[in-house]
């Protein structure tokens, strides 16, 4: 019987492995023969005879699949932090060597800045005993203004002489008491133009005597410290509430009672002590070294946009900031004056709440009846609107120690004390932020406002400034009862004829400007208004007497600077008044 392959296949798997058995059973450590006959042959050629060691290596054959394979090696330690950093600096050169020098120089400044303010430190705990000498002069113009004396405290403070004018004798005394014997006020009245020479002569006299001014001894007596002119501080442009600055319509403003006044306080009165003032700073300036400042508050309202109603203050500001343009660019352009710069100060509301005066139940009572009847309503509106109350103001620190940041170039200022292990980093923001805002910046509540209003187009900041009239007019629409208008009877009566030809004749030419009233008894409340607004200007004592006369007119409030006249219902004759003109 012949075998199947499966049963011949089965038969050689059992002869194997009979046979490993029995190799198996016969020699047990026959893996390790090769390294026994490897230790037999090294100790033959180390201990033999010497022939032996030129006898070639002797070769054991393996067992091939039978050879059990050696077991695999152990696992790398891990690699240490110092390891891995190594590669990482083998790897990136240039990124280590950058890191390197980048820790070397900053390790070099944190030591020496230490070790400056160490030294520093121990120099003025050596010299308590020594009081330092002041040089540096500040002019405030204006220090009786209420933002004056907190500006003048903390000048002094920081190290400086300050000089102040003041417009009474009254307030020299109390300023001067509040100081520590380095504050000197002189009499500078902005109304009065002839105590501004006498402010200058003070003044030079006040820079050639020795401070404190509470020494003993001769305050005139030769020190080798000669006061130096550092920085000139203008309130005086800074208006203060009072008659000539009350809100009142272009048409109605008295140019020669209102507006003049006030423009020669705040505009003539400390430009002419600014052009005194200038060649004695620009001598100083290449005296000593640091950089000089003139530097100028105006209000921002008035100097950035110009609000309705308030055209007198807006009038002074602009022709002031004017100024200050030109000057800037003088200096600019000027030799020996790199040094000196003319800095104008925004200024919002602060300190105290102003009360507006446009919520002034009596600020129309000088006006016309067609000033009452033309701007009433919208001067109202504002008083009514946000545009018309104070803002919750701003306080005064904030502006005094952007002044003194201008002043001090930004080496006094409260943020310039602050230090980051042991780097002054304070005078660095103060020099960024000085350089960003330049040389004109906004301060008080309310002044980025008006900075940001003055840069849109014209057509919609017009806009902007007439809706508040304009929401008014469209509530009082919406109401039931419209609300109360602005009072346009005159408080007293008087009796006025039925019928009035009132005439005037030009100088200058032949015209005549006749003007016939009627007034017959009023029927409703709407004849009876015009009536009235055509009889109210012959009330006037003033328009009495020229009606007496036989040659008068019905002018308007601002008849008496003799610039315009205004005349309503008018015709015009151009030949000989006859019979005809005179009925």
């Amino acid at each position: 019987m012949v075998p199947s392959i499966d049963e011949v296949e089965e038969y050689f798997q059992s002869l194997e492995h009979f046979l490993t058995n029995s190799v198996a059973a016969a020699s047990p450590g026959l893996p390790n023969i090769r390294e026994a006959v490897h230790r037999l042959w090294v100790d033959i050629s180390r201990f033999g005879p010497p022939g032996f060691s030129s006898f070639p290596d002797i070769h054991v054959p393996g067992l091939g699949a039978f050879e059990v394979p050696p077991p695999p090696p152990p696992p790398p330690p891990p690699r240490t932090l110092i390891e891995k950093a190594g590669d990482w600096i083998i790897e990136h050169p240039w990124k280590s060597s950058s890191i390197a020098v980048t820790a070397l120089g900053a390790g070099l400044l944190a030591g020496h800045t230490t070790f400056r303010m160490t030294h520093t430190h121990k120099r003025r705990v050596r010299s308590t005993t020594v009081t330092p000498e002041k040089r540096q002069v500040v002019v405030v113009l204006g220090g009786d203004h209420p933002l004056g004396l907190p500006l003048i405290i903390e000048l002094e403070q920081k190290g400086y002489i300050v000089i102040t004018s003041v417009s009474t004798p009254e307030a020299v005394s109390s300023i001067e008491n509040k100081g520590h014997g380095y504050v000197r006020a002189l009499i500078l009245d902005p109304n009065e133009p002839g105590t501004i020479p006498i402010f200058l002569r003070s003044l030079a006299s006040t820079l050639s005597r020795r401070f404190p001014i509470t020494a003993a001894g001769d305050p005139y007596a030769a020190t080798p410290y000669h006061p130096l002119l550092h920085s000139i501080i203008s309130l005086l442009t800074l208006p203060i509430s009072s008659i000539h600055t009350a809100p009142t319509p272009i048409e109605q403003l008295s140019l020669r009672s209102t507006y003049l006044p006030h423009l020669l306080s705040t505009h003539f009165a400390p430009l002419q002590a600014l052009q005194a003032l200038l060649p004695l700073l620009r001598a100083d300036a290449q005296r000593a070294c640091g950089r000089k400042s003139i530097i100028v508050c105006l209000p921002a309202a008035d100097a950035r946009v110009g609000l309705p109603f308030g055209g007198v203050s807006a009038m002074s500001a602009a022709a002031t900031l004017r100024a200050l343009d030109v000057l800037r660019r003088e200096v600019a352009v000027g030799q020996g004056m790199s040094s000196l710069r003319i800095v104008a100060v925004d200024v919002g509301v602060v300190g105290e709440t102003a009360v507006s005066s446009l919520a002034d139940s009596h600020a129309m009572d000088d006006w016309t009846l067609s000033e009452k009847a033309t701007y009433g309503q919208a001067f109202a509106a504002l008083g009514e609107t946000s545009m018309g109350q104070s803002r919750r103001p701003e306080d005064i620190s904030v502006l005094v120690n952007n002044i003194i940041g201008v002043v001090s170039a930004g080496t006094k200022t409260k943020m310039a004390s602050k230090t980051i292990c042991g780097i002054r980093v304070g005078i660095g923001y103060e020099k960024i932020r000085d350089w960003i805002r330049g040389d004109r910046f906004a301060v008080g509540a309310g002044a980025g406002t008006y900075t940001f209003a003055s840069f849109l187009p014209s057509m919609l900041l017009d806009g902007l400034l007439s809706l508040p009239h304009i929401l008014v007019g469209l509530r009082n629409r919406l109401l039931p009862v419209p609300p109360a208008l602005p009072q346009t009877v005159p408080k007293v009566a008087r009796n006025i004829p039925s019928s009035t030809a009132v005439s005037v004749v030009l100088p200058s030419s032949s015209l005549t400007v006749s003007r016939t009233h009627s007034a017959p008894r009023p029927s409703s409340p709407e004849v009876a208004a015009p009536a009235l607004e055509q009889t109210e200007p012959l009330s006037e004592p003033e328009d009495i007497s020229e009606h007496e006369t036989g040659s008068e007119a019905d002018f308007e409030s601002n008849s008496g600077d003799g610039d315009a006249s205004t005349v309503e219902s008018s015709w015009v004759s151009l030949g000989s008044r006859g019979p005809t003109d005179e009925a």
